[in-house]
């Protein structure tokens, strides 16, 4: 398991994830924007300033993707599963669920939730894990067929 092949997919997924929730905020008037949210969410760390909390939620948001990409490339690695497009949609779609339980449970035991949780929200983490997995698996495709 090659760590520039982790770090890439990771960096693939996490910025269209992050283009399509932002994309969904404007759209639907909604704030589904998970760095900013994340970054709201560190804000009650005392001590802790506006600007470093941004810059933390960013910096969560994309630790959070390198840990889903580390995930998914040990699984293509230990099922022999070919990282295509499809096979990275299922799996993001299977990953959408334990990720929208987490937002939910982060949401609801913070002692100021900068969002309200929401069905419609978790529908929207569902989908962006769906594109995460399409792209991080086709970055994973990508290096699969240089070897």
């Amino acid at each position: 398991m090659r760590t520039t092949d982790i770090i890439l997919a990771a960096l693939a997924g996490t910025t269209t994830f992050t283009a399509f929730s932002y994309l969904v905020s404007k759209k639907m008037d909604k704030d589904f924007e998970e760095p900013e949210l994340l970054g709201k969410m560190v804000e009650v760390i005392p001590g802790m300033e506006e600007k470093e909390a941004a810059f933390t939620g960013w910096a969560i948001h994309y630790l959070t993707g390198i840990v889903f990409a580390s995930s998914f490339k040990a699984l293509i690695s230990i099922t022999g599963m070919k990282p295509t497009i499809r096979n990275g949609m299922i799996v993001g779609a299977a990953s959408g669920l334990p990720a929208a339980l987490a937002w939910d449970k982060a949401l609801r035991s913070h002692p100021s939730p900068p969002r309200k949780p929401s069905m419609n929200y978790y529908m929207h983490l569902a989908l962006g894990h769906v594109i995460f997995g399409a792209t991080s698996f086709f970055v994973f495709g990508l290096f699969n067929k240089n070897r």
